[in-house]
């Protein structure tokens, strides 16, 4: 390029080149597509989101079950290893997600023990 190729303009100063009405055209035909598409997904979203939300109850619920089985000692045990496994990552410098993936089974752990009955828990027709 040569130095008259590079000349400057201030801010205000329209480019030539520069067409402002198809700039906004094909802003608004990108918009209306996004607003398509988003529209669909939440479409479906609604249409799988009680299933997703029942699935996801039935499956904490017997998660829950599952670990409240188990006596204390195995659970504190793998509690200990969970906090262990985020302690190395966090000294290892991974990132928070993933530190927060090594922790998340402990959390899980610890509050079955905490919201484990009184009595022990016994199977039901829906469990099996």
């Amino acid at each position: 390029m040569t130095s008259a190729e590079l000349e400057r303009r201030s801010p205000e100063t329209p480019n030539p080149k520069h067409d402002i009405d198809k700039d906004r055209t094909s802003v608004v035909r990108r918009m209306s597509g996004t607003m398509k598409i988003i529209r669909t997904g939440a479409a479906m979203l609604r249409g799988r989101l009680p299933g997703t939300v029942r699935a996801t109850r039935i499956g904490a619920h017997g998660a829950t079950t599952a670990l409240q089985r188990l006596p204390d000692s195995t659970l504190r045990w793998l509690t200990a290893s969970s906090l262990g496994l985020a302690a190395g990552l966090h000294l290892a410098g991974a990132p928070r997600l993933v530190r927060a993936a090594g922790v998340a089974p402990a959390l899980i752990m610890e509050a079955a023990i905490a919201l484990r009955p009184s009595k022990p828990v016994v199977p039901t027709d829906a469990d099996r």
